[in-house]
C-alpha cells in the first residue's frame, strides 16, 4: 500500500523550480541597496537606475516609480500616501532580508534575489544527523545528533545541553548505567550533562542488555566492567528492517513518515496527507537512516545529508487564494448559467496563489462519480456533455488529502438542442395528432356532408318511389271506379269512392314521413282489403300478429305492405274469383332474431318465373325502394318470392318481407 501511494504522489511531483531570480530573470545589473514589501508586490531600490518590482515572476523597472529611474534608492519609508522610495541614506549591507504578512523571505545579495518560503526546510547542519527521542525522570527529551556534536533539547525547543565529541557518535541508549551514549571516543552517562564513563569496544548500537561491537554482542555489563574474554562474544545476528520501494520508516503519534526516492511520504493509516520533497529546499533522499522528531511545533528531520527544520510541524502552506474560471465553447463565463442548451464543451479552471513551493493538487467529480484528479495548469474539459442535472465539484490544495478547503460547486442543467427533446418531439406529435384529428374531423364532416346529401337524395327518391306508388293505386282504384259505372253498379262505385277517399287520406298523412307504427300500416291494409273486397267480392283475408310485438312501438316505412297485397289480390284471388274459386290471403307479422318478417301467402297459381314476377310495376318500384332503405340505413331490407308447393304441385304464392326492427329494441 505505501508503494501504490508513494507512486501516486510521485505522479505529482517534478524538480522544483528554482526560487532565484537572476539576470535571466531581470535582476538589476546595478547593485540592489533596499527591498521593500507593499500590497503584495516586492519593490527593489537600486544604486542609481530607480525602483524595480517583481511582477509575475519577473523583475522589471516600476512603472508607479518612474520618476525615481535615475535615482538611487536607499530605503522606502510607508506613509499615509502610500510607499515613498527614499533617495538619500546609507547603504544596507548584504543579506537584505524581507519578509511578507505569509512568512515568506525575499532575500536580497548581490547577485541575485532569493525567495525562501516559510513552510521550506531550514538547514542546521550539512553533516550526517540523527535523532533519539528519550523520557527521562518524565521529561521529554530530544538528542540531536549533527556529525560528532550533540544538542539537548527539551519539548518546549530549549537547549539543555551542547557538546562536541571526538569521532563519531554510534548509538544512544537506556541501560543498567544510565542513558549511555556510545562514541569512537568512548562511552559517556547523561545526568543533566554529559560524562565519560569509561572507553573500549566501539558499540555500534545498543540492543536491551547486549551491546553489539565489532567482536560480537555482549552483554552491557560485562563490557563496561572491563571483566571479559572473546568467549563472552556471540555472533551479531542482524536484520535490517526493510521497506518496499522505502530507505526507512519513522512515526509521530497517529503520523507515519515513510522516506524514499520521492521525499517523505506523511499518512494518517493509509491515507497520505502530504509530501515534504525538494519542493521545499529537502535534498534529494538516498538509502540511509533517518530520524525525526516534533519539537514546540517544528518538524526536525536528520538524514544521511544534514539536519533540517520544518516550521508549522512539516505542513505545507495552503493557497490563500484562488479564482476558478469557467467557460463555455470557448467563451468566458462569470458564471455557469443554471440551463445550458447543448454546448459542445464546458471548461473549468483555478487561479491559485500559494506562498509555497509545494505543487498544487486540483481534484473533481460529476455528479456522484469518484474524485479525478487533474492538473491545475490546463482546465477540466467536459466535451459534448448529454443532456441532464449536472453537479461538479472542484478542489484544490497543497495537501494530498484536501482537508484545508471545502469544494466549489457548480450546478446546471444541460438541454439537448430542440430537435432532440423530448418534449419537442411530444410537442409535434401532439401538433401532428392535432392535426390529425381536425383532418379526420374536416373529412368526418365532409364524409357526413355527403352522407347528409346522400341521405337527402335517397328521401327524395323515396319519395319519388312512394310518389309512384300512389298513382299506381290510384290508377287501380279508378278502374275499379269506371267498372262500376260501367256495370251500372252507382251505389257500389260511391260507397268505393268513399272508401277510397278515407284511404287516401290515410295514405296522405303516412307519405309525409318516413316511418309509421305498425298498427296504422295494419289498419291501412284492412281498409285496402275492404276496397278490394267491394271490387272483386268476397275472399278470405287472414292477419296473424304476433302477440310479442307492440304494434304501437314499432315502426316500418310506409305504404310498404298495401302493394304486396294488391300484388296478390291482382294475381291470385282475382283469378280464383273469375273462375268461381274461393280466394284466400293470410298475412303474418313475427319477430326473427333481431328482424321483423311479414308474409303473404296466397292460394294462386302461383308464379313459374320469380325474376319476371318481381319486374312487375309495383314489385319493381318495392324492390328499388327497399334498396334504397338498405343503402340509407345500412341495414338490410329484403323481399323474396317463391312459389308454396305440396307434393310437387304449386298452390300458391308466399312473399316474405324482411325488415330491420325498429321502436322496441
Amino acid at each position: 500500500m505505501k508503494n501504490l501511494l508513494l507512486f501516486f504522489f510521485a505522479f505529482f511531483i517534478t524538480s522544483a523550480p528554482a526560487q532565484i531570480y537572476g539576470p535571466a530573470q531581470g535582476f538589476p545589473s546595478d547593485p540592489v541597496i533596499s527591498a521593500s514589501w507593499q500590497h503584495e508586490r516586492l519593490y527593489l531600490g537600486t544604486q542609481g537606475s530607480g525602483v524595480y518590482e517583481l511582477i509575475g515572476g519577473f523583475i522589471q523597472h516600476s512603472k508607479r516609480f518612474e520618476k525615481f529611474n535615475r535615482s538611487s534608492i536607499y530605503g522606502f519609508q510607508i506613509v499615509d500616501t502610500g510607499l515613498v522610495p527614499l533617495v538619500s541614506g546609507k547603504l544596507n549591507e548584504y543579506p537584505i532580508v524581507v519578509t511578507n504578512e505569509f512568512g515568506t523571505k525575499y532575500i536580497v545579495n548581490e547577485e541575485n534575489l532569493r525567495v525562501k518560503f516559510s513552510d521550506a526546510a531550514n538547514a542546521l547542519s550539512s553533516l550526517p544527523s540523527g535523532i533519539w527521542r528519550m523520557t527521562l525522570d518524565g521529561e521529554r527529551l530530544n538528542f540531536l545528533r549533527t556529525g560528532s556534536e550533540l544538542v539537548v533539547l527539551n519539548d518546549l525547543g530549549e537547549e539543555l545541553d551542547r557538546q562536541k565529541f571526538q569521532g563519531l557518535l554510534f548509538d544512544l541508549a537506556p541501560t543498567e548505567y544510565g542513558l549511555v551514549l556510545s562514541a569512537e571516543s568512548g562511552y559517556y552517562q547523561w545526568n543533566k550533562e554529559w560524562k565519560k564513563i569509561g572507553s573500549g569496544l566501539p558499540v555500534f548500537a545498543f540492543d536491551g542488555k547486549m551491546a553489539r561491537t565489532p567482536l560480537g554482542s555482549i552483554e552491557v555489563n560485562k563490557l563496561f566492567s572491563g571483566n571479559w574474554s572473546t568467549t563472552d562474544f556471540s555472533a551479531i545476528e542482524y536484520k535490517r528492517e526493510e521497506y518496499e520501494s522505502a530507505y526507512d520508516v519513522d512515526s509521530i503519534g497517529t503520523l507515519t513518515y515513510t522516506f524514499s526516492s520521492s521525499g517523505i511520504a506523511v499518512q494518517s493509516g493509509i491515507e497520505l496527507l502530504y509530501t515534504i520533497d525538494s519542493h521545499r529546499e529537502l535534498p534529494d533522499l538516498r538509502p540511509g537512516n533517518y530520524d525525526l522528531a516534533l519539537i514546540a511545533g517544528r518538524l526536525y528531520v536528520a538524514t544521511p545529508s544534514g539536519m533540517f527544520i520544518f516550521e508549522n510541524g512539516g505542513e505545507p502552506n495552503l493557497p490563500h487564494h484562488a479564482i476558478f474560471k469557467s467557460s463555455i465553447d470557448g467563451i468566458p463565463t462569470e458564471r455557469i448559467p443554471h440551463r445550458i442548451t447543448a454546448p459542445n464543451s464546458l471548461s473549468f479552471s483555478a487561479d491559485v496563489e500559494v506562498e509555497s513551493n509545494t505543487p498544487i493538487l486540483g481534484r473533481y467529480r460529476v455528479n456522484s462519480a469518484p474524485w479525478e484528479f487533474w492538473d491545475i495548469n490546463g482546465p477540466i474539459l467536459l466535451e459534448y456533455p448529454a443532456p441532464g442535472n449536472y453537479t461538479l465539484q472542484m478542489q484544490v490544495d497543497s495537501r494530498a488529502d484536501f482537508a484545508s478547503n471545502e469544494p466549489i460547486e457548480y450546478t446546471f442543467t444541460i438541454r439537448a438542442i430542440w430537435y432532440k427533446r423530448t418534449g419537442t418531439w411530444v410537442g409535434i406529435v401532439l401538433v401532428i395528432a392535432v392535426l390529425v384529428v381536425l383532418w379526420q374531423r374536416r373529412a368526418r364532416l365532409r364524409a357526413n356532408e355527403r352522407l347528409d346529401l346522400q341521405e337527402r337524395l335517397a328521401d327524395a327518391e323515396l319519395q319519388s318511389k312512394r310518389g309512384q306508388m300512389n298513382p299506381h293505386f290510384l290508377f287501380n282504384a279508378l278502374d275499379a271506379i269506371s267498372s262500376f259505372i260501367f256495370k251500372n253498379q252507382p251505389k257500389d262505385a260511391v260507397l268505393y269512392m268513399g272508401k277510397l277517399a278515407k284511404l287516401m287520406r290515410l295514405t296522405l298523412e303516412s307519405s309525409r314521413s318516413t316511418e309509421m307504427v305498425l298498427a296504422d300500416e295494419i289498419d291501412l291494409l284492412g281498409k285496402y282489403v275492404d276496397l278490394c273486397m267491394l271490387r272483386y267480392g268476397e275472399f278470405k283475408w287472414q292477419l296473424l300478429v304476433d302477440e310479442a310485438l307492440d304494434q304501437y312501438e314499432i315502426t316500418i316505412p310506409p305504404i310498404l305492405l298495401q302493394p304486396l297485397i294488391e300484388n296478390a289480390v291482382q294475381h291470385a284471388v282475382r283469378p280464383n274469383l273469375a273462375s268461381n274459386k274461393s280466394g284466400e290471403i293470410t298475412t303474418s307479422i313475427s319477430l326473427r332474431e333481431h328482424q321483423l318478417l311479414i308474409v303473404i301467402e296466397d292460394n294462386g297459381p302461383g308464379i313459374e318465373n320469380v325474376e319476371e314476377a318481381s319486374q312487375s310495376h309495383g314489385l319493381a318500384i318495392l324492390k328499388e325502394r327497399l334498396e334504397l332503405l338498405s343503402r340509407k340505413n345500412n341495414q338490410e331490407y329484403d323481399l323474396q318470392l317463391v312459389s308454396v308447393e305440396n307434393d310437387g304441385s304449386i298452390f300458391g304464392t308466399r312473399v316474405s318481407l324482411i325488415l330491420p326492427l325498429k321502436g322496441a329494441e
